[in-house]
């Protein structure tokens, strides 16, 4: 049997020559890959580390992409069997959508870069779809997915409008088309090769060339100042790089009669594919080795935390240094925990250019943010219940607010525009001690600021609620509970409530934990300030040091 059949791709009989084999045995291998990557990179996809990245997204422009890719590697080897209508809904459905698809998947990094800037400048959240019946939830869900669109640039709404345009205009012209059916009244009936062409394919070709050469310039211009650590820009422009020759190639082995012979083993369609095979690889393995790298250093980072946890049990105080002395053992050639500490508590010119690295570089600002939040947390605890003869109720009722505002914005998945990355314990802890109060405050529509308050949470207190009247939502306690702190080695609980005395106040009535004290969030800080030291503090601080070099 010859590799190559002399008639090559001439629409008569079946090609299973060698080459043919080739394309056959290449489709069933690549697939097999494909879906395997699929399912692993699916598994993952709750990984807080690629959720940017949307995940469900990324694997929908890959298989409608892979669906292309298939059919155009076997084209060869069925030869007469590929109809001239199947090739039509193909390259008018499958390939456009795919592209679509993938162009929307693209454009993340550009609105993740974008949103952590508004982290830096913005303290809000996402609210949740409340309502007392079935009618009000589902219409104010809607109405917070047209705000979530109307924020992200409406680009994927675009995506959405285009592949139904396209699906109907497709379907018009199949209609109306002799060359695909008996009933339609224009152009002619021709032969399998002449069907090819013809102005029945400028809607296939118009949207290949707005997706290639019109958003993806615009989008490698809007993010060519956006250095990531993860490489996501790069992987992004040479995916859209790779893009740029497929159509221009696909016209001229279609309309022109010069590659009449390279036409006979490689269809015009084939053109296509190296981008198409590059785009599959890099929606799928990008993240991938994301989560491979997170998940190496969340090995070490598991083991510290053991060993914190153990110290804490045995009553050894987790701010005593204990943890860096553990973290910076066996670290040799990489900065020290210590560094970071220092940092964090000076929170000075370094602790804005880590933000600002964290941020624009490493795209997960929110974990710096969080433990600057807790840090101020913890001491502003330390100073309210320092104050002599302070009020236990008020400035317990203070904290909690407090807590829930960090918990709210930075930790629940469903509210937090970038939620930190925690262990799944750690968080469903945290989750039993403030998630009923989030959910109260963000199925909630607030209500208008008031004087003293944060604009984004209009339920604070006063900025000294141990001297402040009015609008402070005294605590009082729940009838069957004593009330102490824990300011020696006691352990008494305090359970208290809020008081009804103002509506507007989503918190009313809600008990606050017992299990809420000053330590709340300690395992949460340990976990973020490890998975901080791991990679970006170390990148952050060699950037510092190749900059101090070269100008030096």
């Amino acid at each position: 049997m010859p590799f190559l059949n002399p008639g090559g791709h001439n629409f008569v009989g079946v090609n299973l020559d060698g080459w043919g084999i080739v394309q056959l045995a290449f489709a069933i291998i690549f697939t097999i890959i494909v879906l395997v990557l699929s399912v692993v990179l699916w598994r993952y996809r709750n990984e807080p580390i690629i959720r940017m990245r949307k995940v469900p997204l990324a694997i929908a422009a890959t298989l409608t992409l892979h669906v292309y890719t298939t059919l155009v590697l076997i084209v060869y080897p069925i030869n007469q069997y590929w109809p001239c209508n199947a090739e039509f809904w193909i390259m008018s459905i499958y390939l456009p959508i795919g592209i679509g698809l993938f162009q929307a998947q693209n454009q993340l990094l550009l609105r993740t870069s974008r949103g952590q800037q508004h982290l830096l400048t913005q303290d809000i959240y996402r609210p949740l779809p409340g309502g007392k019946t079935k009618r009000q939830y589902y219409w104010n869900a809607f109405k917070l997915w047209c705000q979530a669109a109307r924020e992200g640039g409406y680009f994927e709404g675009f995506v959405a409008a285009g592949i139904i345009v396209q699906f109907f205009v497709s379907l018009i012209i199949y209609v109306i088309s002799r060359k695909f059916n008996a009933y339609g009244i224009v152009s002619h009936a021709t032969t399998e090769p002449l069907c090819r062409r013809g102005w029945e394919w400028a809607p296939s070709i118009i949207w290949q060339a707005v997706w290639n050469y019109i958003a993806g310039p615009y989008l490698l211009w809007k993010i060519r100042m956006i250095n990531d650590i993860y490489h996501w820009r790069l992987q992004t422009t040479i995916a859209l790089v790779l893009g740029l020759p497929g159509t221009p190639l696909w016209l001229l082995s279609v309309y022109s009669d010069k590659l009449s012979a390279v036409n006979k083993y490689w269809i015009p369609a084939m053109w296509f594919l190296p981008a198409l095979i590059a785009w599959e690889m890099i929606m799928l393995c990008g993240p991938l080795v994301t989560v491979y790298k997170n998940r190496k250093a969340a090995t070490e980072n598991s083991r510290i935390l053991a060993e914190f946890r153990t110290k804490k049990t045995k009553g050894v105080n987790p701010a005593n240094g204990s943890l860096t002395t553990l973290v910076t053992q066996g670290s040799s050639g990489r900065h020290s925990m210590k560094s970071l500490e220092a940092c964090l508590n000076a929170n000075g010119v370094d602790f804005f250019k880590f933000h600002q690295f964290c941020a624009n570089k490493a795209l997960n600002g929110e974990n710096v943010l969080f433990l600057e939040k807790t840090i101020k947390f913890k001491n502003e605890w330390t100073r309210f219940f320092a104050v002599p003869d302070c009020s236990l109720e008020k400035a317990r009722m203070h904290m909690y607010r407090n807590a829930v505002d960090i918990y709210l914005k930075l930790v629940n998945e469903p509210t937090a525009a970038y939620p930190i990355n925690v262990e799944g314990k750690i968080y469903m802890t945290l989750k039993s001690l403030f998630g009923k109060a989030a959910t109260l405050i963000a199925t909630r529509r607030p209500s208008a600021p008031r004087s003293n308050s944060n604009a984004a949470t209009p339920w604070d207190v006063p900025a000294d609620p141990l001297n402040a009247t009015g609008n402070d939502h005294p605590l009082r306690p729940i009838l069957g509970h004593s009330i102490s702190m824990d300011k020696t080695n006691s352990t008494t609980e305090l359970v208290t409530e809020i008081e009804a005395d103002d509506l507007d106040d989503p918190l009313v009535g809600i008990a606050i934990p017992s299990g809420f004290d000053q330590m709340c969030f300690d395992e949460a800080m340990a976990s973020v300030k490890n998975m901080l030291w791991q990679q970006p503090w170390q990148d952050f601080m060699n950037s510092r040091r190749e900059s101090t070099v070269s100008t030096s």
